[in-house]
């Protein structure tokens, strides 16, 4: 009976200790489970038993605004006991998103407890957060950011200006400020216009005076129609204030104390293009243009260079759209245009000039037209499509080949289109001989004797030209490997270097193909080297610096380009022409 009475006496003991472990409780309990990244966040870690060595998790991603503050609270109700013991902290996000808040750890009875990990979601700042902290000194009239949008509903490719202002009032005073959160500014184009150096004004503000600061200014062009939203600023903010408190010489005592304050997201009411009227020409182009085409010059020689300057100026999207191309005669050779820009950006938007630069080169003597060119843009201030045509333009080339007719145009005179036609007799009378006497025979027998003589004569002959021209081939060799080596030293003057790399290569052509110097033109050269046997590969290489020297002429070689021509020539005559073949 003593053992039995031992063993219940044992399992009751055991019994009521583990009902007293079961009823000890730690955990972590949080004011929100969303708040705004401006807001403020209360983490309570709370406890039925008194313990010691509380721990406190890292909070990564957030800031102790405040914390901890320990409370102890001990109640009775019906006769029975209650205790709690709480760890509080004040914290502020750091960052958007899903923020865990890890655990926290408390020695109880020399037994260690954890909390759970807390799960918060952050989200974008929202005007006038409640921060449940110190920060409740400063009201929204007290300090305010605004975002100062110049319109709410432009057209697409119309600028619009926004400028960020801190308003605060005194005796507030601003310690430091950081951007927390950068607005982003989805399907818009945007320049940040740059403040050399922040500066506090006052300004009069919904009646009072205010210190205010131009903290960025922004000018935007919406690319796309619809309610686009733009994302907040938010400044983290260390403020001054006085206190009921005074130093010893009496002056007021100033404490300090963060605050995130924020401008709110913005909507812009993006309107579409109007689709009445709009021309078939038009690229984008929104804003006040003046549009013109103009030529460096109206005169000169075939195979000589002009330039033609596409040209728009004014006031709008000056970097958003594309210039119309020119139109100009097959006898004439293109270049692809040099776009240049001159464009200044202000609170009012691009003004400026944008332009394409053609290099042009006629071929044949003659006069030959440019055409009008038509530019459309859409004028938001009047709200209309408007178009603006070039003038007609005529380039007189002189001193050059002459264009061809067509086979279709020429005209045969009526005097002349039978002569063809014999209508005069001719008639010689043939009498019969001996063919044996007759002077064919002669000349039948004769015939293989001098073709004998005739081919031990000039066997030598072709010999001795192939030898000779073997030898001017080789002299030409040297000279050009001589200018070559030499030509190095004009890297950085392409007007001299492509000049030598031309001449070379004319020279090699005319005595190694024998082409004569009116027909040397890329046709007449391709089918010559494909005669004698030359690889495509090589064709095309002689031919691509041929067609390198003759574009230097006419726009910029850099050195590095002018360095690969120079090798390419280099292994052109190697291969060619030391190998002669």
């Amino acid at each position: 009976m003593k053992t039995l009475f031992k063993h219940i006496g044992l399992y009751t003991l055991l019994l009521n200790t583990t009902l007293l472990i079961g009823q000890i409780n730690f955990e972590a309990k949080v004011s929100k489970n969303k708040l705004a990244l401006n807001e403020r966040l209360r983490i309570d870690f709370e406890m039925n038993e008194n313990g010691d060595n509380f721990t406190p998790p890292n909070f990564e991603n957030f800031q102790i605004i405040g914390g901890p503050n320990q409370s102890i609270k001990t109640s009775y109700v019906n006769g029975e006991q209650s205790f709690s013991k709480t760890y509080s902290y004040f914290l502020k996000p750091l960052k958007k998103g899903k923020l865990t808040i890890y655990q926290a750890s408390v020695t109880i009875d020399g037994q260690e407890y954890k909390s759970l990990p807390v799960e918060v979601n952050v989200t974008d700042s929202v005007k006038g957060a409640n921060t449940n902290s110190d920060e409740a000194y400063f009201d929204d009239d007290n300090i305010e950011l605004i975002a100062s949008i110049s319109k709410s509903s432009p057209y697409i490719n119309e600028p619009i200006t926004i400028i960020y202002k801190l308003y605060y009032k005194s005796p507030i005073n601003v310690s430091d400020a950081r951007e927390s959160e950068s607005p982003k500014y989805k399907d818009f184009w945007s320049q940040i216009i740059k403040i050399p150096q922040l500066k506090v004004e006052r300004a009069n503000y919904k009646g009072q005076t205010y210190n205010v600061v131009q903290w960025r200014k922004v000018v935007l062009y919406p690319q796309k129609a619809g309610n686009l939203e733009i994302s907040p600023l938010s400044l983290n903010l260390v403020l001054d204030f006085p206190t009921n408190r005074r130093d010893f010489f009496g002056n007021i005592i100033y404490d300090q104390a963060s605050k995130i304050i924020t401008t709110g997201t913005k909507t812009i009411s993006v309107r579409e293009l109007p689709v009445n009227g709009k021309p078939k020409n038009f690229t984008g182009a929104v804003g006040q243009f003046e549009f013109d085409i103009i030529l460096n010059k109206n005169s000169l020689k075939a195979s000589e260079s002009f330039q033609a300057n596409v040209k728009v100026t004014g006031e709008g999207n000056l970097k958003l759209f594309e210039l119309p191309e020119i139109m100009v005669p097959a006898s004439m050779e293109l270049y692809e245009p040099e776009r240049k820009e001159n464009v200044r950006t202000n609170l009012s938007g691009m003004s400026g000039t944008v332009e394409n630069l053609y290099t042009i080169v006629p071929k044949y003597q003659g006069k030959f037209p440019i055409q009008e060119v038509e530019f459309s843009f859409f004028d938001p201030k009047e709200r209309r499509y408007k178009t603006i045509k070039s003038q007609k333009l005529n380039i007189d080339v002189f001193e050059g080949p002459a264009l061809s007719a067509n086979n279709d145009n020429i005209i045969v005179p009526s005097n002349e289109s039978f002569k063809f036609i014999k209508i005069d007799k001719n008639l010689t009378r043939i009498d019969k001989e001996q063919f044996s006497k007759s002077n064919t025979f002669y000349i039948l027998i004769s015939f293989p004797i001098l073709s004998l003589l005739s081919f031990v004569v000039f066997y030598s002959l072709p010999k001795r030209r192939e030898l000779n021209k073997n030898e001017k081939i080789k002299e030409l060799y040297k000279k050009i490997k001589k200018d070559l080596n030499n030509a190095e030293s004009l890297i950085g003057n392409k007007d001299e270097l492509y000049d030598l790399i031309e001449k070379s290569i004319y020279n090699f052509l005319k005595l190694r193909f024998s082409i004569e110097t009116n027909k040397l033109n890329k046709e007449s050269i391709t089918k010559q080297m494909i005669l004698e046997g030359i690889s495509n590969e090589t064709i095309e290489i002689i031919l691509g610096l041929v067609e390198s020297c003759e574009r230097a002429k006419y726009s910029n070689s850099s050195d590095n380009q002018m360095t690969s021509d120079l090798n390419v020539a280099n292994k052109i005559f190697d291969k060619i022409l030391k190998n002669n073949k």
